[in-house]
């Protein structure tokens, strides 16, 4: 039954008709588990500064917190910094079970926030939850660490005379970083507004590791935001889109396991679609874009999804974060793209939207086979 639920959520996550049915096999390496992965379903249908400055406020409303008010036994900084649920997410936040893949803890439960050069924005969550933050992260370029923390915050914008000493609210906040964190950059344990102290509690750093390995015969990886959210070709109005593959992690162990399992099912694929082609006129679909992700279900990872395509799509595509289904969040992290290295010599990647990589083109080369031959 529970299979059934992760095979529903994959298929909300597809960008086309996914696949009916998922292969789940053990098997002695990552390319044995791919082999055993194909099926005839997959072939192609027709500088900025972070801080806050010293001001006397006005009163105003600041926003709504995100966390649960600490009032017990009293509204003070000191109570917050007690609260020991703040200190318990933080401790299950760093354990192996919950540390995001393809990250590392580099600090945990600390008492005060990361603060250091290339600061790349902060969002508030609703939940203390580290692989949303990772998300978050991976869908800046630049993000190579992120710090997720409560931190204490007036209701109201503090003013010496009317309101210098607010009731507070509590922010879950997630703030990311274009260099690595360490304990020594966690040094912003708060400070005064007026006489209201802002505070920090249960902070945890976490850096990305490196990127994943080259594999053999094709070009990458290319690190994307999130899953590849693919339209038809451009120019043809067809579908690339070939299916997926789903590899547990009893299957392949860890994310590199995953990378080389589902490259290697993406070839084995197009082996597959050479040997039993549709009829004439049409042509067997080739894998030529493979993307990886580790898919987690309400931040628990579930395994390594992979999407394959008959030709490859920009980064700039790459906008599928995630999505409810029901009461359950399925997220995506650690995505990244390999290319068909034959493909990649003759063709660039399709964008036909702003901001657009250099090399990239409109499409219409109809799965590798060339311009007018779809």
């Amino acid at each position: 039954m529970r299979s059934a639920i992760i095979i529903s959520a994959f298929a909300a996550l597809a960008v086309a008709a996914p696949l009916d049915d998922v292969a789940v096999l053990p098997a002695a390496s990552a390319v044995q588990v791919a082999d055993a992965s194909v099926t005839d379903v997959a072939q192609a249908k027709r500088k900025q500064k972070r801080g806050l400055q010293k001001r006397d406020g006005d009163c105003r409303p600041e926003p709504a917190g995100t966390g649960p008010r600490i009032s017990s036994p009293d509204d003070t900084a000191e109570a917050f910094l007690a609260y020991q649920p703040f200190k318990t997410d933080a401790i299950n936040a760093a354990t192996n079970a919950n540390v995001p893949q393809g990250y590392s803890l580099a600090f945990s439960n600390l008492e005060a926030s990361s603060q250091t050069v290339s600061y790349l924005g902060l969002k508030t969550q609703g939940q203390y939850d580290p692989i949303t933050c990772a998300s978050y992260c991976d869908q800046h370029p630049g993000c190579v660490a992120f710090n997720l923390y409560y931190e204490r915050n007036p209701s109201v914008n503090p003013n010496a005379t009317n309101c210098p000493n607010p009731t507070s609210v509590t922010n879950i906040k997630c703030v990311r970083w274009g260099v690595q964190v360490t304990q020594s950059t966690a040094t912003n344990d708060g400070q005064h507004r007026d006489d209201f102290h802002v505070v920090v509690s249960g902070s945890n750093g976490y850096n990305k590791n490196a990127p994943p390995t080259s594999q053999t015969g094709f070009n990458g990886p290319v690190k994307l935001g999130g899953a590849i959210n693919a339209p038809n070709d451009p120019i043809t109005n067809t579908n690339t889109y070939m299916g997926y593959k789903f590899f547990s992690f009893d299957q392949v162990q860890t994310f590199a396991g995953g990378v080389a399992a589902c490259t290697a099912a993406c070839t084995a694929q197009t082996a597959y679609n050479s040997r039993h082609p549709p009829k004439a006129p049409a042509k067997p679909s080739v894998c030529n874009q493979a993307v990886v992700y580790v898919l987690s279900q309400n931040n628990q990872p579930q395994g390594i999804y992979c999407s394959m395509y008959s030709e490859e799509w920009a980064p700039n595509y790459a906008t599928n974060y995630g999505q409810y289904r029901g009461s359950d969040y399925w997220s995506v992290s650690s995505a990244y793209a390999y290319t068909n290295g034959t493909y990649a010599a003759s063709y660039g990647p399709i964008c036909a939207v702003g901001g657009c990589p250099n090399g990239s083109f409109r499409g219409g080369n109809c799965g590798g086979y060339g311009a007018g031959t779809c």
